[in-house]
């Protein structure tokens, strides 16, 4: 696994949509971690469930080995359902679903 350093530099709550904002800056040693690395590190920090962390962005600072993340953390994963973007998943996953 890469080997990745997590702060949370800022949270805001938004008690209208159950969610709280966290800002974090993320440090790594090899390429910019996966969205699910970074869920699962950001919620064992904030000790929630990762079903209930949202990323919205993951800005990379070129050159060096930094980025800065934005996240959402709901209150219950209906109200994450309800809020974010849902997925889009290519044809070909849905042929082989469709095939187990």
């Amino acid at each position: 696994m890469i080997s990745l350093e997590l702060k949370i530099v800022n949270t805001k709550d938004e008690p209208l949509l159950s969610r709280k904002l966290v800002k974090a800056s993320l440090e790594f040693e090899k390429s910019t971690p996966s969205y699910a690395e970074v869920i699962s590190s950001l919620s064992s920090s904030l000790k929630t469930d990762e079903k209930l962390v949202a990323i919205r962005h993951i800005y990379n600072s070129f050159g060096n080995k930094k980025a800065e993340v934005i996240a959402y953390v709901y209150a219950d994963e209906g109200k994450k359902q309800f809020i974010e973007p849902k997925i889009k998943v290519k044809k070909e996953k849905k042929a082989k679903e469709a095939k187990k």
